[in-house]
Parts: structure tokens; sequence; C-alpha cells
């Protein structure tokens, strides 16, 4: 009698695994996405902020114009 029930066991035990395999998947999947479609975000974000630390949107800054012959000399060391 013990045979029969390890035998009958088998292809329960086998079933399940593939049942959970298959409930397990498209979590997996969608998760790969998520992840790919933030590291895409996040490196379109990363080349903004690097057009804008480049200069390319900062306002021009005005700066006085300094004559030479009113600029302190240098000092040697």
């Amino acid at each position: 009698m013990t045979s029969s029930s390890s035998s009958m066991s088998a292809p329960v035990a086998r079933q399940s695994v593939e049942v959970a395999v298959g409930l397990l998947v498209p979590p997996v999947l969608l998760g790969i996405l998520v992840a790919r479609a933030l590291a895409d975000g996040l490196t379109q974000m990363g080349l903004a902020s690097e057009q804008i630390f480049a200069g390319d949107r900062l306002p021009t800054l005005h700066m006085p114009h300094i004559s030479p012959d009113t600029a302190a000399p240098a000092t040697e060391v």
C-alpha cells in the first residue's frame, strides 16, 4: 500500500511545482520590465542634469571689468 501512495504523490508534487513556477513567472518578468524602465528614466534624468551643470542652461553672469592698472600685483614666494 505504501508503494501506491508514493507513486501518487510524485505527480502531484511535480504538478504543484509547475503551478508555482507558472505563478511566479509573470511577477518576475514585470519586475524586470520595471527595473529596465527605472534605469532608463534615471539615465535620462542624469543626462538632463549633466546638461544643466555643464552650463548649457545656466544664465550668463556679468562680471565687472577690471583694468590691468588697478589690479593688485601678484606676489612671488
